[in-house]
């Protein structure tokens, strides 16, 4: 009967697993995205109890299905052995390039993130919310025993996300505001290193970095390495879905820049005027030595609770030439757009996405 609960209660785990990992990724694209535009080092306080991956995804945790599945026994050749083990497989490894490319963002903006251990000190009685049913079943060392052993694989994950992005991970300890004194003391002194890889394929797979210092008795805080990841040749990438978590973010995206100027224009209608700065987007060269631009404006009504009313979109994928790329280097790319907003619309937010390397910029206007 046990074995049985768990047994469904493995197949909840993995749909919560599943939305932890979506929000987590989808955090940190937010992040990426809002800090990006901002130079220099920029340190992030993560406040949790556990991430649901690190950021070199393959997991190398093979479950017991997938041993049991791999073993050469009688069991290996049932029909159900083999389906728990492909589905626990394709599980460990379903979200692989999410998190590299959330990875290559994070490291893009120069985002270090300090894991702080929400959970404080802890002795293994405290009841946690993996905590499941099933283990009422079990005896109080037991479950100590268990806990403890999620609680130190988790804070693990937590110092690897930190070693990877520059930061350190704050744990085991009851003070959050220590751990969040440590990152702030970090953001006193840092040093911007870079390099060209003599490697030139983008072939989206990990490549180390190591600095050694000259001096003993000093540690030097940076990014591990970073995946082979170019912007502009992302495949299979959904522009639509990227522009609508811009006009979803919380605060203005900084990855491209622009201003907006947002009046009435009679008949209950709205002028919006985009100014965008044309050195925040990327060009691709044409023939004729023209310069060519792939970019699309965003505006969109949301009510009071934050629904969305309605969209409008202009895209511009055309090439200039030379003198008028210029013109547009000094003065900026100047687009109109006429709005029809809806009753209840509230608050307007404009987004600008460079289609090339799905850079975005956004500001927000109460209507």
């Amino acid at each position: 009967m046990v074995e049985r609960m768990r047994e469904f209660q493995n197949i909840q785990l993995a749909y919560v697993q599943h939305r932890r990992v979506e929000t987590t990724t989808a955090a940190m694209r937010s992040l990426a995205r809002i800090l990006g535009g901002m130079p220099g080092r920029k340190s992030v306080v993560w406040v949790t109890a556990a991430f649901p991956f690190s950021l070199i995804p393959e997991d190398r945790s093979i479950s017991e299905a997938e041993m049991a599945e791999s073993l050469p026994t009688i069991k290996q050749l049932g029909l159900g052995t083999r389906a728990a083990g492909s589905m626990a497989g394709i599980e460990r490894t379903s979200h692989a390039q999410e998190i590299r490319e959330a990875s290559a963002q994070l490291a893009s903006a120069q985002i270090a993130i300090y894991p702080v251990d929400a959970r404080g000190l802890m002795s293994g009685m405290e009841a946690t919310s993996d905590d499941l049913p099933s283990r009422q079943f079990n005896s109080i060392s037991e479950n100590a025993s268990l806990r403890m052993s999620d609680a130190v694989s988790d804070q693990e994950t937590m110092r690897e996300i930190a070693r990877e992005t520059g930061g350190v991970a704050y744990v085991n300890q009851n003070e959050i505001k220590e751990g969040v004194g440590v990152a702030l003391a970090d953001s006193g002194a840092s040093y911007s290193l870079g390099y060209y890889p003599r490697d030139k394929k983008w072939d989206g797979k990990y490549r180390a970095i190591k600095v050694k210092l000259g001096r003993d008795g000093f540690d030097a805080r940076y990014r591990r390495g970073y995946f082979a990841i170019d912007p502009a040749s992302v495949k299979d990438r959904k522009p639509e879905q990227g522009a609508v978590e811009a006009l979803q973010d919380s605060a203005p995206d900084t990855l491209v820049t622009f201003s907006a100027q947002v009046k009435p224009a009679g008949g209950g209608k709205l002028a919006v005027d985009f100014l965008v700065d044309a050195h925040t987007l990327s060009t691709e060269d044409v023939s004729g030595g023209n310069k060519k631009f792939n970019v699309v404006l965003y505006a969109a009504t949301f009510a009071v609770d934050g629904k969305m009313l309605g969209n409008q979109s202009i895209k511009v994928d055309q090439a200039f030439d030379a003198g008028t790329y210029q013109q547009i280097l000094t003065k900026g790319m100047l687009l109109h757009m006429d709005l029809n907003p809806p009753s209840g619309a509230s608050q307007l937010r404009m987004a600008v996405e460079d289609n090339r390397t799905g850079h975005t910029g956004s500001l927000t206007a109460p209507l």
